[in-house]
């Protein structure tokens, strides 16, 4: 009898030893940083260097993981369905504000626990250098010319970029064949070997093939230029009144712990100090903004609003 009172006493001890692990410290292990997009693009970029920078702050390993496709509902999707436990988070860039509207998931920004914002992207307008258009209004002229015939990239159908290249069709009346990819990245590769006409991108992720020669941005749309390309005029002031920004955060499984939230974002917002990371907006053409969750839950909340209007005139003037 005595000895089976050692054992249970044993067993209990380890029983509590065993909870009180479960229960430890956030976080206990590798975290998982969902991308919707896939390698090579500014989404990418933003996650691969934030979760570096993030994890001396955590002290865990946050490892990125592609999953593209459906202009990032399958990745906006899977991280959602997670359990909120802050193991598994996702890049959230201006998709997640979009594809309920598109049809593409039911998912959006009122179903996450938005963590942060961190930057913003401009659009442009990118052409092979071999082109003979130096502006949009040449572009405009050559595609009003030839109805259906002029191939435009984006990165993905649905994609910020589709958007503001459709956008572009209503503003200047014309008629675009439009060619999605998986990510900027391919479509700028297609471009460069000419396997389309022109690409909309973001300006960062144009900014190296452009130094390199190798591509030619011909407008930035929206009202403003970019610092990138001082000599390239917004499409504003070419007459075309359009544009909407990218832009880029995180966010995790609806539900997770405070603990895990606040461990989180102060890590977020470390990394988003870090000089790296500076470095990286200043060289890319992003604008450095931090928000923090609820702040970033009412940007993307009127954001959704504003894309619930918009893209369905957009989709039916295609039609």
């Amino acid at each position: 009898m005595m000895r089976m009172r050692v054992w249970l006493t044993l067993l209990m001890l380890l029983a509590a030893g065993g909870c009180r692990q479960a229960a430890g410290p956030y976080p206990a292990r590798e975290i998982k940083l969902v991308v919707q997009a896939g390698p090579g693009g500014l989404s990418d970029t933003v996650s691969r260097v934030m979760a570096s920078l993030m994890e001396p702050s955590l002290g865990v390993p946050v490892v990125c993981e592609n999953r593209p496709g459906g202009s990032g509902a399958l990745a906006f999707s899977y991280v959602s369905r997670r359990p909120p436990d802050g193991y598994t988070i996702g890049h959230a860039p201006v998709e997640i504000a979009m594809v309920r509207t598109l049809g593409y998931a039911d998912v959006g920004p009122d179903q996450m626990d938005l963590l942060c914002l961190v930057s913003k992207t401009q659009p442009v307008l990118v052409v092979h250098p071999e082109s003979p258009w130096r502006t949009l209004r040449d572009f405009v002229e050559a595609a009003r010319g030839k109805p259906g015939h002029y191939v435009l990239g984006n990165s993905g159908t649905g994609s910020i970029w589709h958007v503001n290249a459709l956008l572009l069709e209503r503003s200047a009346d014309l008629s675009l064949v439009h060619i999605p990819f998986s990510g900027s990245g391919a479509t700028l590769t297609s471009l460069m070997g000419r396997h389309v006409d022109a690409v909309v991108a973001g300006a960062g992720e144009a900014s190296p093939h452009v130094a390199s020669g190798r591509l030619r941005v011909i407008s930035v749309f929206g009202a403003s230029g970019s610092r990138l390309f001082p000599g390239v005029a917004a499409s504003a002031a070419e007459g075309f009144d359009f544009g909407a920004d990218a832009w880029s955060g995180f966010f995790a499984p609806r539900g997770i712990p405070a603990a895990a939230r606040e461990a989180l974002t102060a890590a977020m917002r470390e990394a988003f100090s870090h000089k790296t990371f500076q470095r990286l907006c200043e060289e890319r053409g992003m604008e450095p903004v931090f928000l923090e969750s609820e702040a970033f839950h009412a940007f993307a909340q009127d954001e959704a609003g504003r894309f619930a209007m918009d893209i369905p005139r957009l989709l039916r003037m295609r039609r």
